[in-house]
């Protein structure tokens, strides 16, 4: 590794297809950059050796297994990669771009996660490790740190993606198989040795997909928990607190976790690889399930628990004054009340006022139908009253009539 400052390389083209715009990234090994590919005006990350490890043989082996290994693995949860060469001596990669942050970093800001965050995170970056393990890839360098949760709008409610990164190290089981020889050399210690498991640190037995058992793992724990596992300043005394030390138990760190965790985590990152998980797949799926449970338990218990109102000592420890958006919207209520009050009163008036109206033309049709019916009246009792030959000589009027009288009826013999 090397300390020295990486060469400017803005406004470079390589490969005659990608423009370099803007640092985004270094380490020890080389730096990472944004650019542009010319024709296609598409964003990619470029990675490159510092100038000063370009003749290691060893950097540029780790910097040809990852992008070998990267290529070989078919999820959408590991950085793609979209090709790699040599420009002027220094190798590259170009890689897909991303945005967000690693989970190391979220850690840092955010302190502890939630559980079935936790357990999302742990989710995606199985999927990717059980591709890279049907390829016949160990990752061997699993941290917080290569685990990147990257914006994604179709991510859902989190906003991200998790993409696994950084396969510098990563082992090809098939291709060291078929060499007859591991490219780790004795005594060298590949990885990080807080995520590290037993057997990576010690050479006890070749590393495998047990190991990142292990290192997934360990990076659950020490999202749920805010710290590593194993705290240690020295290498030394970290690798013997991995090795011999008592495990530490999560939910005596952070008592918020139920205790199937520490079950889950005993087992995950048992010293003896035998005893883990069988495959990342069946690691990813206890611990979604054990947050399934845990939620549901803690639901219940909050049910059983929960009062029906607070008490009177409960009420009395309250700030009972309303804050200003409280009095806002007590202001705006009061407001729209006085306005309802008002309408109410309009309508009311108006209401009765329509009825007044009503019933007075109700009234005077009712007035000249009692008119017309007594006018009516007399006319038919006059004529009633008037005898049929009221249009004889005047000097008859008054006389009595005199009565007929009737001759008797004969009878027959």
């Amino acid at each position: 590794m090397t300390t020295s400052p990486p060469p400017d390389l803005q406004g470079k083209t390589i490969g005659g297809r990608y423009l370099v715009e803007r640092l985004i990234g270094q380490g020890g090994m080389g730096t990472v950059w944004a650019g542009r590919h010319v024709s296609l005006d598409q964003l990619v990350a470029i990675k490159f050796v510092h100038p000063k490890l370009a003749g290691s043989a060893e950097a540029l082996r780790r910097f040809d297994t990852e992008a070998k290994a990267a290529a070989r693995i078919k999820s959408r949860h590991a950085v793609a990669v979209y090709d790699h060469g040599v420009e002027g001596e220094q190798p590259y990669i170009v890689m897909e771009y991303l945005e967000g942050e690693s989970l190391e970093q979220s850690i840092t800001r955010r302190g502890k996660l939630p559980l079935h965050e936790v357990a999302e995170i742990v989710q995606q970056a199985a999927r990717a490790l059980h591709a890279a393990h049907q390829a016949g890839i160990v990752h061997r360098d699993l941290k917080p740190d290569n685990i990147f949760l990257a914006r994604d709008g179709e991510a859902g409610t989190r906003g991200y993606s998790v993409k696994l990164l950084d396969f510098g190290i990563a082992k090809m089981v098939h291709e060291e198989a078929a060499g007859g020889a591991s490219s780790t050399q004795a005594g060298m210690v590949l990885g990080t040795p807080h995520y590290m498991s037993p057997e990576a640190l010690t050479a006890s037995v070749p590393v495998s997909a047990a190991s990142d058992i292990w290192s997934l793992g360990a990076c659950a724990f020490s999202a749920a928990c805010g710290r590593v596992p194993f705290e240690g300043d020295a290498i030394g005394d970290v690798v013997l607190k991995v090795c011999a030390a008592p495990m530490p138990v999560p939910s005596q760190i952070q008592p918020s976790l139920p205790k199937a965790f520490d079950s889950w985590f005993e087992r995950a990152c048992s010293r003896d690889p035998k005893r883990r998980f069988a495959s990342v797949v069946e690691l990813s799926d206890a611990l979604v399930r054990l947050d399934e449970w845990a939620r549901a338990q803690r639901e219940q218990v909050l049910y059983e628990i929960r009062p029906m109102a607070p008490s009177i000592v409960d009420m009395g420890e309250l700030d009972l004054q309303p804050s200003s958006r409280g009095r806002l919207l007590a202001g705006l209520l009061v407001g729209a009340s006085l306005m309802l009050g008002v309408l109410g009163l309009y309508v009311f008036k108006r209401t009765r006022e329509a009825d007044e109206a009503v019933r007075q033309a109700t009234a005077s049709a009712a007035a000249v139908v009692e008119a017309d019916n007594q006018r009516k009246l007399k006319e038919a009792e006059k004529q009633f009253w008037t005898p049929p030959d009221a249009g004889s000589s005047a000097h008859d009027a008054g006389k009595p009539v005199p009565a007929r009288r009737l001759a008797p009826k004969k009878k027959r013999p």
